[in-house]
């Protein structure tokens, strides 16, 4: 029964080949690229996420305001709508509204419910400078959060890329020593089926 030699590679012995050794700093460097880059890598590029994610909220909060709406009220789109609403089981639907946009004009059109906020019982849209509606700027929580996600991507493609690199170098390593085996093979194979070869 057989046991195996735990770090062979590292060990000076006439069986180790240059190849060994190389295969064991591959090895020894990758698990310590593991350990210290992919953490700083994924750190890097959850903050930089971040920051940009950030400034893109800051831009947004400032170019996009809340400005109090109201609801475009006939008979016939009050019955079209409770008709409508009664077969889309429910699903609020797009409302005609009325606003006033940050110039002072007065604007109407079809806001998705999406843009629309109801503070303290009263409905409010979000619009641009321009009196558009758009959509609701991005909050800081949702912007950490999709600043953690890039990070956590970051860290796993780091990781991913250090592992295929592992394996490249390993593949051509593998292939390098086949072809000295190959040779070794030849040359011991050319003594093999003759009389008294060696003797």
């Amino acid at each position: 029964m057989g046991s195996r030699v735990r770090g062979w590679r590292w060990r000076r012995n006439p069986l180790r080949r240059a190849s060994d050794l190389v295969e064991a700093w591959i090895s020894l460097v990758a698990v310590v690229l593991m350990i210290c880059a992919v953490p700083v890598a994924g750190w890097f590029t959850g903050q930089a996420a971040n920051r940009a994610l950030q400034r893109t909220a800051r831009h947004q909060l400032a170019e996009r305001a809340l400005v109090p709406a109201v609801p475009v009220t006939t008979a016939s789109r009050s019955s079209a709508g409770t008709a409508e609403a009664g077969r889309a089981g429910g699903r609020r639907r797009p409302s005609v509204l009325t606003w006033q946009a940050p110039d002072g004009s007065a604007r109407s059109g079809t806001v998705r419910v999406e843009n629309q906020e109801r503070v303290d019982g009263r409905l409010y849209i979000w619009s641009d400078r321009g009196g558009r509606p758009v959509d609701p700027p991005l909050d800081r929580a949702t912007a950490r959060a999709h600043a953690g996600l890039a990070g956590i991507g970051g860290a796993v493609l780091t990781g991913a890329s250090l592992l295929a690199v592992r394996q490249l170098l390993l593949w051509r390593l593998m292939c390098r020593r086949l072809l000295e085996w190959e040779r070794e093979w030849s040359r011991v194979g050319q003594d093999w089926g003759r009389a008294g070869a060696g003797g």
